[in-house]
């Protein structure tokens, strides 16, 4: 079925039409109730939808273009673990990692893989793993890249300051400098590296890994290599071959998707950085999401909705691209994230048949923290000739905190929203005309999404959050979203150059 060829979708090409002369400060100044009736909350996450360039018939015609994809049976054979990804024939059934399953053996296998990693970060934490002479593990370095890294680079720093005594480095880029500064100031006896691998085929990460042993030999020649390296992987075998004593290789199923593997023992660095503890609360925070996704009504379902107006922007508004501005210093890393997870997901070119696509699918997804970025990119989301819908990403607590400037931050955001939304409609009157150079024309779309905290459940419920918006548009558009062999002709590529 060609979704583009559907009365839902044609319907909403005409009612695309028939908005060309809305305007959002008109909207919101005409419908009083649209700012409280527009807010969707999931799992303790509110999400203000009134800023964007739709009315209550743009939802109804939507959620009828998702029932048209067939949507609810999609979702039911995701959290099932039916093989969805068909081009590898196999589950994305990430929710198991976090939800238990109905399926006992597949809960079991995840429970203890889940447990084997954390027992074993709560004793680097507590000093009780030691290197080859016997001194306890200091310093980890956790070499992995894209998913394997993402996600544990985001939530560790989400969560602020490491809490126990470990020097906790991650590591992506096959440029040495990335390693060499991870390296620094660490001593060999006391220090772990980490290679963290789906396939244990990743030739960035086993470069690096390589690099990391060269550097532990030169230092200490006399030292056993393989109390110093552990691996994580869905391949066990590869990583002994690879050097990593069978005790230290943790591992997962295949159908743990690089770009939802933070869930999975790939997590270890989270679990270094800030506890068990802090961990089991981010799958907790992910799980309440999931039970949002499967149980809230379309109308009331923010994931859906979400999803929704993603499709809505890049196929009836022609948008190219999505800013994700977090306004939290401890958030910016989730720009980068997004990217992998609706681009690799959704970057695609034919259908889930292999049939070629005559409509667009992901749009760029870009971002920087704020403020920072008010400094840099908002000129060009106030005044380009082309507008790229905002998400906004906060904490509820800056609104009340103590810290100033934790108060302007939030006040920040909302402010840009508005401008944003309003552009000149939102000052108060001045008496004298602007130049044209001057005038910010508005109508410019955002949605406010605000955590109650910056805290390891709300974290979880976030990125699960985007998980499920992500799968949402990638129904609609029809696509297979959990493979990425667009990857893959660089990395032949790479092999045949090398071979000369």
């Amino acid at each position: 079925m060609d979704i583009s060829a559907t009365p839902a979708w044609q319907a909403l090409q005409r009612h695309r039409q028939a908005l060309s002369s809305f305007r959002l400060d008109a909207a919101l100044r005409e419908q009083p109730a649209r700012s409280r009736s527009w807010r969707f909350e999931a799992a303790g996450i509110e999400a203000d939808l009134s800023r964007n360039l739709a009315t209550d018939e743009t939802w109804k015609l939507l959620l009828a273009l998702a029932d048209a994809a067939a949507l609810p049976r999609w979702r039911e054979r995701l959290v099932a673990g039916e093989p969805i990804n068909g081009t590898e024939g196999r589950p994305a059934w990430h929710t198991a990692l976090r939800s238990a399953p109905a399926d006992v053996t597949v809960a079991r296998a995840v429970e203890q893989q889940r447990r084997r990693m954390l027992d074993f970060a709560e004793r680097l934490r507590a000093g009780e793993v030691k290197g080859a002479t016997g001194k306890p593990i200091e310093t980890v370095v956790c070499i992995g890249i894209g998913g394997s890294d993402l996600g544990p680079r985001l939530v560790t720093a989400a969560l602020g300051e490491p809490s126990g005594p470990v020097r906790l480095h991650l590591v992506s880029n096959i440029d040495p400098t990335e390693l060499d500064v991870a390296l620094a100031g660490a001593a060999p006896e006391t220090t772990l590296v980490v290679a963290i691998s789906k396939s244990f085929t990743t030739l960035e990460t086993l470069e690096n890994a390589r690099a990391a042993l060269a550097w532990l030999k030169s230092r200490a020649p006399a030292l056993d290599a393989r109390r110093h390296l552990a691996a994580i992987t869905s391949q066990p075998e590869r990583a002994q071959a690879f050097g990593t004593g069978a005790a230290l290789v943790f591992t997962f199923a295949e159908w743990v998707g690089g770009r939802y593997s933070v869930w999975s023992p790939c997590g270890l660095p989270i679990a270094v950085a800030h506890g068990p503890a802090a961990f089991d609360e981010l799958l907790r925070g992910a799980a309440a999401l999931d039970r949002h996704f499967v149980e809230a009504p379309p109308a009331r379902n923010l994931p859906l909705l979400l999803g929704l107006l993603g499709v809505w922007y890049v196929n009836f508004w022609g948008c190219r691209s999505r800013a994700v501005i977090p306004y939290a210093q401890r958030l910016r890393h989730l720009p980068a994230y997004l990217q992998q997870l609706e681009m690799e997901s959704n970057g695609k070119r034919v259908d889930r048949d292999g049939a070629p696509l005559g409509y667009d699918t992901s749009p760029v997804v870009w971002g920087e923290a704020g403020t920072t970025a008010q400094h840099s990119v908002f000129q060009f989301l106030h005044q380009g000739t082309f507008f790229s819908p905002v998400d906004f990403v906060t904490a509820a607590c800056f609104e009340h905190s103590a810290e100033p400037r934790e108060r302007l931050l939030h006040a920040n955001a909302l402010a840009q929203a508005d401008a944003l939304a309003l552009g000149e409609a939102a000052l108060k009157p001045s008496g004298s005309a602007k130049p044209q150079y001057a005038v910010v024309p508005g109508n410019r779309p955002s949605t406010f999404i605000t955590l109650p905290r910056l805290d390891a459940f709300s974290v979880g419920a976030l990125l699960a959050l985007y998980e499920h918006r992500t799968f949402v548009q990638g129904v609609l558009w029809q696509v297979n979203s959990f493979d990425q062999w667009g990857v893959e002709i660089g990395k032949q590529l790479l092999k045949q150059r090398l071979a000369g």
